[in-house]
């Protein structure tokens, strides 16, 4: 199965990242203080939009105050553990894959779902056909 583009990235920044990284003894510390980072960041951003501690100008209108507090939480977390960024995109091709399958689409690997928004227009000939 071909892997997408920031699979291969991800990989390659995990291969040299994971292996001289951490020691374990410090690896429960660290992934609790970030754990900790990212909560803490996410909460004051949440509360910060509920409580109008901010302007309203700055949430997108495509967001709500939820959605922009886990985008820095998320943030947050990609900085300080590069590891979840290289974990984080390989889970979400699986799950792109597989809510594609329960909904009876195959979709052959993480290359054709990323390039999968760049289609503007889809026809199908038969039912049962494939997209190249």
């Amino acid at each position: 199965m071909a892997k997408a583009p920031i699979q291969k990235f991800a990989h390659r920044i995990s291969k040299y990242f994971v292996p001289h990284g951490l020691v374990f003894t410090f690896a429960i510390f660290f992934f609790l203080s970030v754990i900790t980072l990212s909560l803490s960041t996410w909460l004051a951003w949440y509360m910060g939009g509920k409580l109008s501690w901010y302007p309203k100008s700055w949430i997108p209108p495509s967001m709500d105050s939820f959605q922009l507090a886990l985008q820095f939480g998320i943030s947050v977390m990609a900085i300080a553990y590069p590891c979840a960024l290289g974990l984080a995109t390989t889970t979400a091709v699986m799950v792109g894959t597989g809510v594609g399958a329960s909904q009876g689409v195959l979709i052959k690997g993480g290359q054709a779902l990323e390039s999968a928004h760049k289609v503007s227009l889809t026809v199908f000939y038969n039912f049962l056909t494939t997209i190249y």
